[in-house]
């Protein structure tokens, strides 16, 4: 906010809330897979919105422009955001991103993997529908009261799509989305505005991981987990 009480890169800073809309969309759908690449692509699009609404800013301080050029400069060196940019020009262009997905699944004592094993997962196949077949095939190895507090089936599962590179593609959101970010901190800086952190944050052991009482939480009372430690 500058000293007029308004923020000078309004446009700029409204596409920034909207893709930050977008990777927590993906984070609370990671487990649909539906869900979690619609919202991957309207992330995708969204991020590379950022910086084309900051060239288009209507009122630019002098010297702006030479500003911008070393910004630009420095984000083509970015192996990262032009893997974004490439990957917006497939989805606005041609076709659908190429993602696939695996897992660990078994039993979770919390959060933490304890027994099982890793597998691919069918592309369109919710976390849902692989613990209710591991239910099925191994359910077992888990006594029906779940006598041991917080331990039950679950699925660990990670989301690589290829344009993006090999490591897990929320996390390379996120940090694609915090490099913008600084640089639209940095623009209100140059307006001569202050501006909060943009610095955005994802729990990944918490999104990564869908539990048996995730998807029915009724469960941890039905077992007397309510007041376990």
């Amino acid at each position: 906010m500058n000293d007029r009480g308004d923020c000078p890169v309004p446009d700029t800073h409204q596409k920034f809330k909207e893709a930050t809309y977008f990777l927590r969309k993906c984070a609370e759908h990671y487990h649909d897979p539906e869900e979690f690449q619609f919202n991957l692509n309207a992330f995708i699009q969204a991020l590379r919105n950022i910086t084309f609404m900051l060239q288009s800013e209507p009122s630019k301080p002098e010297n702006f422009e030479s500003w911008y050029a070393g910004k630009q400069a420095e984000m083509r060196q970015s192996d990262l955001l032009r893997r974004f940019v490439q990957a917006r020009n497939v989805v606005v262009k041609q076709s659908s991103l190429k993602a696939r997905s695996t897992a660990w699944s078994g039993v979770f004592r919390r959060r933490r993997f304890k027994l099982g094993m890793q597998h691919p997962v069918p592309l369109f196949a919710p976390s849902r529908w692989v613990i209710e077949r591991l239910k099925e095939r191994v359910g077992f190895f888990l006594d029906e009261e779940h006598s041991q507090p917080w331990e039950q089936f679950g699925v660990h599962r990670t989301w690589v799509v290829e344009e993006l590179g090999e490591s897990e593609v929320l996390g390379l959101c996120v940090q694609s989305l915090n490099y913008v970010g600084s640089i639209v901190e940095e623009a209100h800086s140059f307006f001569g505005a202050e501006v909060e952190s943009t610095a955005v944050e994802v729990d990944m052991l918490r999104t990564q991981t869908l539990l048996e009482t995730d998807v029915d939480p009724s469960l941890v009372v039905k077992w007397g987990w309510d007041d376990a430690v």
